[in-house]
């Protein structure tokens, strides 16, 4: 006869969900640090057959497009929520972020410089003690030292060709990326907060500007292929839509600095995986930059 009553069964599937709630955040995070890192490849690929400005809009308007209509095929609560936020954070995440990264792709920075956007953990940890009061530790100050030297090693930036600008603009990438996430998780922390309607609308919101940017487009000079499309669609629905949900859903639940500290092993994934894909292979530098990278994330893990 079992020794377990109903009551001891229902203790241990409660003990089982949380502690699989517990590990759902992490497990969330690694799948979306790796299709954001693998973006970068497909990026690449799909460069070569559409201009800068081109991209730019057709991965907004897809992206935006798919999180506004999610909104719309649930049929309740279409209302926007904290409308002025919803801007601030559409025009910073998505429009800005994203007019910054094709700007130092049309400067000439289309390798190493966008990975510079990756900066944004630096800026979160600034910005969240700022606006969100977190603690910033003595682990966090190495942290950052660490995951900073570790992500020149492997940008090298003293390599680039083509002046200040490229790295500038992908560096404010980084700053409108990390104002973005701690607006929201600001916004989160104000009160029941639907992350549906929030992202929808404020994807939304980053479709506007993108009229001024048409005189700069060429549809018409777009290379069609399968290859072309399937690319446009992860960017845009997967990496975009997809992911900004997931971070945005992560970013209720974890500190906005820890998560985006860790997010520092996304450009180590794509060096990764553009080695394996592109044949771009790392040089010791950068495998050192990694090392470090990884030694800022075990700090800012036992902060």
């Amino acid at each position: 006869m079992s020794t377990f009553t109903p009551a001891r069964r229902l203790a241990a599937n409660l003990s089982s969900s949380l502690a699989a709630s517990r590990w759902l955040p992490y497990a969330l995070f690694a799948g979306l640090v790796t299709m954001w890192a693998y973006n970068y490849v497909v990026m690449k690929v799909t460069l070569q057959a559409a201009t800068p400005i081109t991209h730019l809009i057709i991965r907004t308007a897809i992206g935006s497009l798919t999180l506004f209509g999610v909104l719309l095929a649930r049929g309740h609560g279409l209302r926007p929520q904290r409308l002025r936020e919803v801007c601030q954070v559409g025009l910073s995440s998505n429009f800005l972020y994203g007019l910054a990264v094709t700007l130092a792709l049309v400067a000439g920075a289309a390798g190493r410089t966008s990975v510079l956007v990756f900066t944004m953990p630096f800026w979160v940890a600034l910005l969240s003690r700022w606006l969100l009061a977190e603690p910033f530790s003595r682990n966090a100050l190495r942290a950052m030292a660490a995951g900073f030297a570790g992500l020149m090693l492997i940008v090298a930036p003293w390599q680039l060709h083509g002046g200040m600008l490229p790295m500038l603009c992908a560096v404010l990438a980084g700053l409108f990326w990390a104002l973005g996430s701690v607006l929201s998780k600001r916004a989160s922390l104000r009160g029941q907060l639907d992350s549906l309607n929030f992202s929808g609308w404020q994807a939304l919101v980053a479709l506007l500007p993108l009229p001024l940017l048409l005189p700069f487009a060429d549809f018409a000079g777009i290379h069609w292929s399968p290859a072309f499309v399937l690319g446009m669609v992860y960017s845009g629905v997967f990496s975009s839509a997809v992911g900004w949900l997931a971070w945005l859903w992560l970013l209720r639940r974890l500190p906005a600095s820890t998560l985006s500290f860790n997010a520092l092993v996304i450009p180590v994934l794509a060096v990764g995986m553009a080695a394996y894909s592109l044949g771009e292979w790392p040089r010791p530098d950068e495998l050192l930059g990694m090392l470090l990278i990884g030694a800022g994330i075990v700090l800012i893990a036992r902060r």
